[in-house]
C-alpha cells in the first residue's frame, strides 16, 4: 500500500505541514512507497524540499495548475490518483483541502477523513484518529478496503526526517478542462506575522476584549513570542476582526505548542478549533469559565490588565 503526499507551497517554499505529513508516511510506511505529488509550478519547489525525504516525486503538468483553483485541482489530482490507486492519500487541513478532498472523494468512491490529528501503525497496518460528536470525543479509523483521503491539522507531526532515499522524480501531462470559474485576481499575505494554521503560538482574543481597539493588546504579546493571532466567533460577529482568524468550528483549526486564550469563554464551537494545542494558557474573570477545563494554566483576571503585563515581562526576558 502506498501513501501519496499532496505538496502545498507558498511564497515559494512548501508548506511546513506538507513536510511533516511526508515524514510521518515515512515514519509509518514500513516496506511502502511514500509519494509526493505536486501540481504545475509547485513541483519545482517539492522537488528541492523533499528530495531524499520521499521515494518518488509526481510533477502533474496542465493547462491552469499554475496557481490553485479548484476545479482544474480536482480534475489533474482525480487522474492521477485513479492510476495509481494508493492506499492512502495525505493532505494538509485548509482551504485548499476542504475544496477538492471531498470532490475528489466523491468521484473516485474513496474514503474521506477531515480534520484528522494522528496516524500511527496498527496490526500490520495503519489507522488515523479524528475528533467526533463536536470534538467530544475521538475515533480511531483503521485504513483498509478502500483508499483513504485524510486531510490532517498542521503541526500535528515532527517534520524532520532523514533525507537518505534516492528519490525519483516523474513527469505526468494531464488534460484539464477548462474551468466553469476565472480566477480574477489572487492576492498575497502581506506583514511578517506567521500563518495561523501552522504558528507554534497563537494568541487569541474573545469578547472579554470589551472592544476592537483592544485587539492591539494581542498583536503586541503575539509579536513578542513570534506567533500569529486569533480570535473567537464572538469577536468576528461583532465586527472586530476578520473572519480569516477566528479559531473554531467555522473558522480555522489550530495546533500550536502554546495557545493563549485571553477573555474566551470556552465554548465547544470554539474549542473544537484548538483542542491539540500542546499547551494552553487561558485569561478570564470568570473562574467558572469552560476554557480553564482545557487549560494547563490559568489566570483568573482581566485580559486588559493581564496582556500588558505579560507582554512587557517576555520583552524583558527577551531583550
Amino acid at each position: 500500500m502506498s501513501i501519496w503526499v499532496i505538496c502545498e507551497a507558498q511564497e515559494g517554499a512548501i508548506r511546513r505541514p506538507t513536510r511533516e505529513l511526508a515524514a510521518q508516511a515515512r515514519r509509518v510506511a514500513g516496506d511502502a512507497e511514500v509519494v509526493a505529488v505536486a501540481l504545475g509550478a509547485e513541483a519545482a519547489v517539492a522537488e528541492e524540499a523533499l528530495g531524499g525525504v520521499v521515494h518518488r516525486i509526481v510533477r502533474v503538468e496542465g493547462e491552469g495548475l499554475d496557481g490553485y483553483a479548484a476545479e482544474p485541482w480536482t480534475e489533474a489530482l482525480s487522474e492521477v490518483l485513479t492510476g495509481a490507486s494508493p492506499g492512502l492519500v495525505l493532505w494538509s487541513e485548509g482551504v485548499r483541502a476542504r475544496e477538492v478532498l471531498p470532490r475528489l472523494a466523491a468521484r473516485l468512491g474513496w474514503h474521506a477523513v477531515m480534520n484528522a490529528l494522528a496516524l500511527e501503525p496498527a496490526d500490520g497496518g495503519l489507522r488515523v484518529l479524528r475528533p467526533v460528536v463536536g470534538g467530544k470525543a475521538y475515533q480511531w479509523l483503521v485504513v483498509g478496503g478502500r483508499p483513504v483521503l485524510a486531510a490532517f491539522r498542521p503541526n500535528s507531526f515532527d517534520p524532520d526526517v532523514p533525507a537518505d532515499l534516492d528519490t525519483s522524480v516523474e513527469t505526468r501531462c494531464c488534460t484539464v478542462p477548462a474551468p466553469r470559474v476565472e480566477v480574477l485576481e489572487r492576492g498575497e499575505r502581506t506583514g511578517a506575522r506567521v500563518d495561523l494554521t501552522e504558528a507554534e503560538v497563537v494568541v487569541a482574543g474573545g469578547r472579554g476584549l470589551r472592544s476592537a481597539q483592544n485587539l492591539r493588546l494581542l498583536e503586541e504579546l503575539a509579536d513578542a513570542l513570534g506567533g500569529a493571532v486569533g480570535v473567537s466567533r464572538a469577536v468576528v460577529d461583532a465586527g472586530w476582526a476578520d473572519h480569516a482568524i477566528q479559531v473554531g468550528k467555522s473558522g480555522k483549526t489550530v495546533s500550536p505548542a502554546l495557545y493563549v486564550a485571553a477573555g474566551i469563554s470556552g465554548a465547544v464551537h470554539h474549542t473544537m478549533g484548538m483542542d491539540t494545542a500542546k499547551v494552553v494558557v487561558a485569561i478570564n474573570t470568570d473562574p467558572n469559565a469552560p476554557i480553564f477545563r482545557y487549560a494547563d494554566y490559568g489566570i483568573v483576571g482581566d485580559a486588559l490588565q493581564v496582556l500588558p503585563a505579560l507582554t512587557e515581562e517576555i520583552r524583558k526576558l527577551r531583550s
